[in-house]
């Protein structure tokens, strides 16, 4: 889905829009239009969110971490693969 960036010069994001229909586009501040991939979010630090030293500026993207519920299926179903090799499955 299209997200839109308002950001300020220093890539300070001051919101972040989507939705049907779309935003309106501001003037005379900056913004960016964004698909965000699946599996990945906007990396914000200190409000920051877009890359200003490079042109054109690019939004700061990151990998979404593993929830709780995903690290623990993970473990359960290497501790299920470790019992089947040791024979007790």
């Amino acid at each position: 889905m299209n997200t839109l960036i308002i950001y300020d010069n220093e890539g300070y994001i001051l919101s972040i829009r989507q939705g049907e229909p779309a935003p309106r586009e501001p003037i005379g501040v900056p913004f960016l239009w964004v698909d965000i991939p699946e599996g990945k979010r906007i990396k914000v630090i200190d409000g920051i969110g877009v890359d200003t030293s490079v042109t054109p500026h690019e939004v700061i993207l990151e990998d979404i971490p593993p929830s709780e519920v995903d690290v623990l299926e993970i473990q359960v179903a290497d501790l299920q693969y470790q019992l089947m090799m040791n024979g007790v499955l």
